[in-house]
């Protein structure tokens, strides 16, 4: 893309908006469809806030959120992601480890057509 799109937002929260490692938009539009968090070494709870931010600004409910961390940090994903305060917020956010991204990858981008291809490899807290 040339320039960020166009999203109906006040300016803190863009900029917020903006720090997201990778953010998906439905084709030919401005809506975002999924975002992405890479957290190899930052804090994973500043992540699950900018995804949070992210979604109570614009959710249609048809948003995705992913973490997506280094296998060691797994245990730290899953204790934050149990937290009460996050957990009632009702905000769906999933990870993928970088083990399964890493072996999946070609199939991943050889048989995928949307977004929707990351959830083969997405992990759930409350399914665990």
């Amino acid at each position: 893309m040339q320039a960020f799109p166009e999203i109906d937002l006040d300016r803190e929260t863009l900029n917020t908006v903006k720090l997201i490692d990778v953010l998906w938009f439905q084709k030919a539009t401005n809506n975002v469809i999924a975002a992405f968090e890479v957290e190899k070494s930052t804090s994973i709870y500043s992540g699950i806030l900018r995804l949070t931010d992210l979604s109570y600004t614009i959710a249609d409910d048809d948003e995705v959120f992913y973490l997506i961390v280094p296998d060691k940090r797994e245990k730290d994903v899953v204790g934050q992601l149990s937290r009460p305060a996050i957990k009632q917020n009702k905000v769906m956010i999933k990870y993928i480890l970088f083990s399964d991204l890493r072996q999946h990858c070609d199939a991943l981008c050889k048989f995928g057509d949307s977004h929707l291809i990351m959830e083969k490899i997405a992990r759930n807290v409350a399914t665990r």
